[in-house]
């Protein structure tokens, strides 16, 4: 009898929790629907009867997870989440010996954790904890394992930052590399044709400045995805998703080889050949991508493009730019959308070869580009942009914009919201917030690591100085805002990556009151020969002409307040020549 009590209440249990998904899955609105609330009430209620039972636990769980605000953040609910998923997917002792949840169900609920502790809390440490404890977890299948590695990996290489050989003084970075290791250890031998595990171990030794060891992972990665391509080969199709996706992983891993082995000193033919093996195997798909999905086709491209450009730095750091030139040319030529390919164009553009007419003509890079090359640039940007460049930018605009609000009789104590378009790291939002601590500082940035960084800053008071952080481009951003909703938005180092400036200043006009402003650098451009007021430079950013700004902002509703000229920056120890600008909404 007792056997069969046990029986009917798991199968009590078992129909309750799929009315209960049935619930959470109805949801379809912010405000919390009462069947939630009731289902969420059932739950608490059983568990006061049954405090560890990993299903009802579960189910709680992801209820409340339902209800997590990443805007408006509830730490209590937040706290409750994270402790109802690791009593599921770590179970004591006692519950494990008498129902222990299936491994994906206690994989997910820790993975799940993760997830939250990285992207709701930003609390790496804690992310690394749970997915840790979800890695080491035996019975779950291996694109589960690598999806939550790399979820967790770029955040934690990220976290190690090394600008000098490292020492035994240097606590943090040898616990930080310890963790990555231990993870890269652990996923390594569950799932052994990966070569992700190698590139991540690669990535960290190349922080750590160790180029030939990186190196070495790197060429371990290849051999691997040479071996996973032979072994595949026969069984795939040659124009499915499976066997597209492990020739792109080739010509990804050949590409780190060559540039590790660039860091390492290995020759320049060593380099190549890297990347010509991978040629060889990929333009024959590339060729006959009919039968590919669209996705699939367009993430193929993406590939074969990054191994052109890739063609062309090597020649470059060669000094041969002619070749490098026909290999961007090749990549442009592939995706005329490529941001990448472009900007490079532009860096060997001599003004008397066949790519002048595609740089001349350019009028915006492509924004997944910016996306990444910020991405890539997080951890260093501010290191090197202030102390190696010595970028003032941040500094000039917020003098200029004070400037400006005396000019038109305003008061700063009058401002009450201020938009940084482009915020960066937050180096400009940390002078508004220290200097006017009244201001709500709002901030939008393209990349999702710089996003990630100003989100923490802190103030010289120690508040946050950013009120909220968005991931967004610039235009999409203010199109989401409220007509004549702000009186001040600023753009530090941001419009010189934008090239057209048209959308971007009539979008400012429209959330702009009367009078409001905008205040933005530039960096120059003169030539008396062009005609369209901009040029993508060999910097890879936009130059913008005077009689370009002036009349973009005429034709979009402002007037030029202020125009100070200046040097913004240094680049190769030569100053790069720029100015700050005020404008006045009319």
């Amino acid at each position: 009898m007792k056997a069969t009590r046990t029986l009917l209440r798991h199968y009590f249990y078992f129909s309750l929790i799929c009315f209960l998904w049935v619930l959470v899955s109805a949801q379809n609105s912010s405000a919390t629907p009462p069947n939630v609330l009731e289902a969420i009430n059932v739950c608490r209620s059983k568990l006061k009867e049954d405090p560890h039972f990993p299903r009802i636990q579960h189910s709680l769980a992801q209820l409340l997870d339902s209800q997590i605000s990443p805007s408006d953040i509830d730490t209590a609910l937040v706290s409750e989440v994270l402790q109802l998923y690791h009593a599921v997917g770590q179970p004591s002792p006692e519950v494990a010996e008498k129902r222990l949840p299936p491994a994906k169900v206690r994989f997910e609920s820790l993975a799940r954790a993760g997830t939250i502790a990285k992207d709701i809390l930003h609390d790496t440490p804690q992310a690394t904890k749970y997915f840790s404890l979800a890695l080491k977890l035996d019975g779950v299948e291996d694109s589960s394992i690598l999806l939550a590695f790399e979820t967790i990996m770029p955040h934690l290489i990220s976290s190690v930052k090394v600008d000098h050989p490292v020492t035994s003084d240097d606590a943090h970075v040898h616990q930080q590399t310890q963790i990555i290791f231990d993870l890269c250890n652990i996923v390594g031998p569950k799932c052994p044709k990966a070569t992700v595990v190698d590139e991540y171990k690669g990535a960290l030794l190349r922080r750590l400045k160790e180029p030939g060891l990186a190196y070495q992972s790197y060429r371990q990665a290849v051999v691997k995805s040479k071996q996973n391509l032979i072994s595949e080969e026969v069984e795939y199709d040659q124009n499915s998703n499976e066997y597209v996706d492990l020739i792109a992983n080739f010509v990804t891993t050949s590409i780190l080889a060559a540039a590790a082995g660039r860091e390492a000193g290995d020759s320049f033919q060593q380099q190549m050949n890297y990347l010509m093996d991978a040629e060889k195997v990929a333009i024959p798909l590339l060729e006959k991508t009919e039968g590919m999905e669209e996705q699939t086709k367009d993430s193929f491209r993406d590939h074969i493009v990054d191994l052109y450009n890739n063609m062309g730095i090597a020649e470059k750091k060669q000094g041969s730019l002619k070749r490098a030139r026909g290999f961007f040319r090749q990549a442009f030529e592939i995706n005329p959308k490529d941001g990448h390919s472009l900007a490079q164009l532009a860096s060997v553009d001599d003004g008397n070869n066949d790519v002048d007419d595609v740089v001349s003509n350019a009028r915006e890079l492509d924004l997944d580009y910016v996306a990444q090359l910020f991405d890539g640039y997080s951890t260093r940007f501010e290191s090197e942009l202030v102390d190696v460049l010595g970028y003032n930018g941040h500094n000039f605009l917020y003098d200029a914009a004070q400037k400006a609000l005396k000019q038109l009789g305003k008061s700063p104590m009058s401002i009450k919201k201020i938009i940084d378009l482009g915020c960066g790291t937050g180096l400009l939002g940390e002078i508004v917030a220290n200097e006017m601590p009244w201001v709500e500082v709002l901030g939008v940035d393209l990349s999702q690591r710089m996003v990630e960084i100003s989100r923490a800053r802190k103030s010289s008071r120690g508040g946050h100085v950013y009120a909220s952080v968005s991931n967004d481009d610039a235009v999409t951003y203010l199109s989401s805002l409220e007509k004549h909703s702000l009186e001040c938005i600023l753009a530090s180092d941001v419009f010189i990556y934008l090239g057209d400036l048209s959308k971007v200043l009539l979008e400012s006009s429209r959330c702009l009151v009367g009078n409001g402003i905008l205040g933005f650098t530039i960096e120059n451009y003169q030539d008396p020969n062009a005609d369209n007021g901009m040029r993508l430079q060999k910097s890879g950013r936009f130059g913008h002409s005077k009689s370009y700004i002036y009349e973009v902002a005429k034709m979009s509703g402002f007037e030029v307040l202020s125009w100070e000229d200046c040097v913004l920056r240094q680049q190769a120890n030569v100053d790069v020549s720029g100015a700050i600008i005020v404008l006045r909404k009319i």
